[in-house]
């Protein structure tokens, strides 16, 4: 969270609080061409951007987010936002904050040390399995332990994906044609996508779109293509009651078999679980 956020451009709604932790909501209403201001996040911060573009610069570094992909914060380092990819209607995110105190206490229960508490990148690719522990955290209404179980799920799963170099470079920005080639891929995955579209889409050869891809976003094209499948699935388990055939169909998997098989091995469960809340979604992913 920032604790200079202007009160005309970004509103927090609170959802779930424990101490040291809280989750938000939050709404963004700046729009293309207004100017990017210096803030400071007071806690650490992994944030879901559940709706819009914008970019993001930090000390770790920059990055330009799109719907599924995970901003980081550190507690205490200044950063900006800037919204010169934003259609005009703004964005919203789902914030979850931590305590440096809690962020080392998950560190610590999950065997990492505290030394490596500070993110070393700015934002990390679509994770679906942390956008559904995060959205299945909405829907719990704060009962019980869920805030807990799922923050160190959440940590523990980012933690993963830095330690596994699953995060953009920390260049000075992302490679345009590969900025491209993901547009391309997030406003079509639903189609039967093939390479040396999305290769023509950046103006670069099939296998130069694979090495520039990587370099700039820390995963392959497949992948990247398979997330944007799965939290369109989870979108659609979440916001309509379409049988799992149809999800699957509308996610734009032709065969039920392969969606299920990757949808268990992201999730751990099967659509219909995660549907239910099914709790395997806090286990370690495999």
């Amino acid at each position: 969270m920032p604790t200079t956020a202007p009160e005309a451009e970004r509103r927090y709604r609170p959802l779930q609080r424990g101490p040291g932790l809280r989750l938000l909501h939050c709404r963004c209403q700046a729009r293309r061409g207004d100017p990017a201001l210096d803030e400071e996040h007071a806690a650490f911060s992994i944030t879901l951007v559940d709706r819009g573009h914008f970019g993001y610069r930090t000390r770790a570094g920059s990055v330009r987010l799109a719907p599924g992909w995970l901003m980081l914060g550190n507690a205490g380092e200044g950063y900006a936002c800037s919204h010169d990819d934003s259609d005009g209607t703004g964005d919203d995110c789902t914030v979850l904050s931590l305590s440096a105190p809690q962020l080392e206490d998950a560190l610590q229960a999950l065997g990492a040390s505290a030394a490596v508490g500070r993110f070393t990148r700015a934002g990390l690719p679509p994770l679906p399995r942390v956008a559904a522990l995060l959205q299945a955290l909405d829907r719990e209404g704060g009962e019980g332990f869920a805030l807990e179980e799922t923050a160190l799920a959440v940590v523990a799963h980012v933690r993963r994906a830095l330690d596994a170099g699953v995060a953009p470079v920390p260049l000075p920005r992302q490679d345009e044609r590969a900025r491209a080639a993901a547009h391309c891929i997030e406003t079509r995955s639903a189609e039967a996508l093939s390479v040396e579209e999305v290769a023509r889409a950046a103006g670069l050869g099939s296998f130069q779109l694979l090495r520039v891809f990587r370099q700039s976003f820390g995963v392959t094209p497949h992948r990247y293509l398979m997330r944007q499948r799965l939290l369109h699935a989870l979108r659609l388990l979440r916001d309509t009651a379409l049988p799992v055939i149809d999800v699957a169909y509308e996610a734009g998997w032709a065969d039920l078999s392969n969606f299920n098989r990757a949808f268990r091995r992201e999730f751990g469960c099967s659509p219909r679980g995660v549907r239910r809340g099914d709790r395997r979604l806090l286990a370690p992913a495999a």
